[in-house]
């Protein structure tokens, strides 16, 4: 019975041995997963980048305002109102009378040239017209007296015809009466006819000396016209010689030759520049798609040199050249500068050309941010850090940037240097002063 008992016992409580194996079994597993689970926890932060604590930066807060596009066009200095003075022949420095950057006017003179040729021109042909006139009143003279001696031969002959006429009419008469011989009546005609043809041959000799006298003073007062249309065209090469401006304006430059006495100056050698500085223009070329966001009138902003002017476009050109590199298409624009300074003809300028006005686009100031955050990237504030956002920016005008997306008004960005840490998604913000 006992064993019987026993043996009981035994088929009813499993060995003890083999619980306390399967409990730590499951023990082992439960202790492996856990320490699989923390390698990868501490390879997976191992992984990721430490967060940079910020605490010098600057920021700005994204603004809602007038955004101005401008373009920047580089043009040249031009004066429209200027002129070349050259020598107008071969001569020699006489006199020298303004200096570079004097004002002069049309009736000043400027120089003096010395054309021995001229002068000798000028001495001949005075001479040749003092006899021309010379020779007119000898003409005259002339024929005054042979037409006053031809006059005085043809009455005479006119009181010698009518004599003989009467003589004719008595020998008629006495040779009718046979009181004379018919030959004295035929001489007396015969001496009629002789009187009355060598008063027809006066009367020629009369009309031919007045034709000829017409003849000859129109002849000797062609030559005279002609010397005297020769010693004008002389007398208007020497005044030419005294050199004047054909405008009113200042003198930009000179021929230093003319300050020696005696120089030689060549035929159509430069000798002054002479401009209107109160007519200055400044000629740009403009990219041909900009052209028709211009009009004469408009404004812009110029620089020369270390001066800033404001200028007014005046002329738009018409014809487009293509840009020195094959590419683009160039208008010329013509402004007039609203300034006192005294501008050089040929100094290089620089336009900033107003485009376009927009109301209400978002902007943020220019800074560093633009090339440390690729321009596609800002750190936008939020509490004390500061979040990696992708944006998207329109145009930089000045000191503005425009924002397309990406942003609202009102936003606080970092606009300092992201250099440190741009491969930061999140960083912390800890301004200076603040030591917690």
């Amino acid at each position: 019975m006992n064993a019987e008992k026993r043996i009981i016992q035994m088929d009813e409580v499993a060995p003890k041995t083999s619980k306390e194996k399967k409990k730590r079994r499951l023990l082992l597993i439960i202790a492996l997963l856990a320490v699989v689970a923390g390698i990868m926890a501490y390879i997976w932060y191992s992984a990721q980048p430490e967060s940079m604590t910020v605490r010098d930066y600057e920021s700005s807060l994204v603004r809602s305002g007038e955004f101005v596009s401008t373009t920047e066009a580089s043009g040249t200095v031009l004066l429209p109102t200027q002129v070349e003075i050259v020598s107008p022949r071969e001569g020699y420095a006489e006199t020298l009378l303004i200096t570079e950057g004097d004002q002069v006017g049309t009736e000043d003179i400027l120089a003096v040239l010395y054309v021995p040729d001229l002068e000798d021109d000028l001495n001949d042909l005075s001479l040749s017209l003092e006899q021309a006139y010379i020779e007119l009143e000898s003409i005259e003279n002339t024929y005054l007296f042979k037409i006053q001696s031809l006059e005085r031969t043809i009455t005479r002959l006119d009181a010698d015809i009518l004599e003989a006429e009467s003589d004719v009419q008595t020998m008629k008469e006495l040779a009718e009466l046979k009181s004379s011989r018919q030959s004295d009546y035929e001489d007396a005609q015969d001496s009629l006819e002789a009187l009355v043809e060598e008063r027809e041959d006066s009367q020629s000799d009369l009309d031919e000396a007045v034709i000829s006298k017409d003849i000859d003073l129109r002849k000797q007062q062609a030559a005279i016209n002609l010397l005297q249309v020769d010693l004008a065209a002389v007398k208007e090469d020497i005044e030419e010689c005294s050199i004047k401006s054909p405008i009113e304006g200042e003198v930009l430059s000179l021929n230093e030759d003319l300050a020696i006495k005696s120089s030689l100056i060549e035929q159509s050698d430069s000798l002054f520049v002479v401009a209107d500085r109160t007519d200055v223009y400044i000629d740009f070329d403009v990219y041909e798609q900009y052209t028709s966001l211009l009009e004469v009138g408009g404004q812009m902003t110029v620089t020369i040199g270390t001066s800033t002017m404001n200028a007014t476009i005046t002329k738009i050109g018409k014809i487009a050249t293509m840009d020195t590199d094959g590419l683009s298409a160039m208008i010329s624009v013509r402004a007039r500068p609203e300034t006192e300074l005294t501008l050089t003809p040929g100094a290089s300028a620089v336009a900033s050309i107003t485009l376009e006005v927009q109301d209400d686009v978002l902007l943020l100031p220019r800074g560093s941010w633009l090339t440390t955050g690729n321009q596609k990237y800002v750190y936008l504030i939020d509490g004390d850090k500061a979040v990696k956002t992708k944006i998207t920016l329109g145009e930089i005008q000045g000191n503005d940037v425009e924002i397309l997306d990406g942003l609202t008004a009102g936003d606080e960005v970092i606009t300092g240097s992201y250099q440190n840490y741009i491969d930061q998604s999140v960083i912390s913000l800890k301004p200076l002063g603040l030591t917690k």
